[in-house]
């Protein structure tokens, strides 16, 4: 009996496609649909997350908002694709054809895996810069690219700690947009990496304690740097 696969609504879980298989049973969490024809399909918010496109055909199909992260999508033909707001992040894209298509400032594509140089790297910058220099929301950003990409500031030297925050601080003037608004992105990023090193810290305290370790040189530490 051949095997038929639903691709549905990421919200709603309404059946937006049914798509013959053939002899291949496809699992529903990370379906397999490479060497698929998909072409010319309406998959708008389609959830589509950790799907494999390996060489399938996606020309013309409509994917706005569809959810796409780290999708396999390897010498996929995205050509003439509406990806306006579609989720690709840490998507599989080396090889991929996507020009023309059709992304916006609301396209997610940080971390996509490609080719450097190529014209999704272009489409990918292009995106970047047109989200940083046109959004008055803070919350519209991705903190994904922001967080990947902060190097790490957790050496102790302080001489050295400051040349990181100085040649971090260069590269975010360097991108295009209002200063007032990165700023705002580095203090949620920060905040973010202070509560996750807080609570580190009292497991790893807890864990001195139960094994009766001295933690007087915390102490010490903290008047040190006071």
């Amino acid at each position: 009996m051949p095997y038929t696969y639903s691709i549905r609504h990421r919200f709603s879980g309404k059946v937006l496609h049914v798509i013959p298989t053939g002899d291949r049973k496809i699992e529903l969490c990370a379906p397999d649909l490479s060497g698929l024809d998909l072409s010319n399909l309406i998959l708008n918010d389609a959830d589509l997350c950790d799907a494999n496109f390996a060489g399938a055909n996606l020309r013309g199909t409509k994917l706005a908002g569809a959810d796409l992260r780290r999708a396999r999508m390897r010498g996929c033909d995205l050509r003439y694709c509406n990806l306006d707001g579609a989720d690709l992040r840490e998507a599989d894209l080396i090889d991929a054809e996507v020009y023309p298509a059709n992304v916006s400032k609301k396209t997610k594509l940080w971390g996509v895996k490609h080719r450097r140089h190529s014209e999704l790297a272009e489409m990918s910058q292009a995106v970047t810069a047109a989200r940083l220099k046109r959004s008055t929301d803070v919350d519209e950003f991705d903190l994904y690219q922001a967080q990947k990409s902060a190097e790490s500031l957790l050496d102790p030297n302080k001489k050295n700690l400051e040349r990181k925050i100085a040649r971090e601080r260069s590269r975010w003037s360097s991108i295009p947009g209002n200063p007032i608004i990165k700023a705002k992105l580095r203090v949620l990023r920060y905040t973010k990496e202070i509560e996750l090193n807080k609570t580190r810290r009292e497991k790893d305290l807890k864990f001195l304690s139960r094994n009766r370790v001295d933690l007087s040189f915390v102490t010490d530490l903290v008047r040190e740097e006071a």
